[in-house]
Order: structure tokens, then sequence, then C-alpha cells
């Protein structure tokens, strides 16, 4: 039992330090980036590289998965407290996220071909040169 104690406290303060140093990185940086997504790209990388073992942080993140729903609780709630508010702002609201998404695959379709044909232009000209 204190064992299990241990491992979910040492893989929680592990989870929160890669959050409150993305933190503190993106304010030297002075980008405008979701801390938390970065902390994940830097335990990610820390998990590839070693830094951090998978074990260190398994029980907290089992944890965290297995009780997910509770931490949509507080969204769920602003959904019904501001009810009115976004039934008269729903046109508005569907359009920004539709738009926002639609728009985000047609760049990212666009950067793809971009990349792939840059990646080809890049391959010719190496085997051109060999």
């Amino acid at each position: 039992m204190i064992k299990k104690i241990f491992d979910f406290g040492l893989g929680f303060i592990i989870l929160i330090a890669f959050y409150y140093v993305s933190v503190l990185i993106l304010r030297f940086i002075h980008i405008q980036f979701p801390p938390t997504i970065l902390g994940l790209i830097l335990l990610a990388a820390a998990l590839i590289t070693g830094v951090i073992k998978e074990e260190w942080i398994k029980t907290a993140s089992e944890w965290l998965i297995n009780n997910m729903a509770m931490f949509l609780l507080p969204f769920i709630a602003g959904l019904v407290a501001y009810q009115s508010l976004i039934l008269r702002n729903l046109v508005p609201i569907l359009l920004v996220i539709f738009l926002t998404t639609a728009l985000m695959i047609v760049l990212t379709g666009l950067f793809i071909e971009y990349g792939t044909a840059r990646l080809r232009l890049h391959n010719r000209r190496k085997n051109h040169h060999d």
C-alpha cells in the first residue's frame, strides 16, 4: 500500500513538474503555446530518451486516465450554467468551430503537399549529384 502511494506521488510530481517546466520555458521565450502540449512533448522526449522511466509515472497516469470523466465535470457544469448564452450565440460558435476546422484541414494538406514536394526535389538533387 505504501509503495503504491509512493509510486502515485512520484508520478504525479513528475507530471506536474513537466507542466511547470513548460510554463517557465514559454514565459522565458515569450511564445503563446499551451503549456500542457509542450509538457507532453517534453515528457514524451524524456520517455523516449530514457531520462524518465515509464514505471515512474505509470501509477499516476493510470489514475488520471481512469478518472478523466471527473475532470470534465467543471466543463459540463459551465455548459449548463451558460446554456442561454451559448444558445444565443450558437450560430457564430458553430461557424467558428467548423470554419477553423476546415481551415486547419486545408492548411495541413497544403503543408504536407509542400513538404513532400520539397522532399522529392531534395531527393532528386541528391540522386542527380551522386
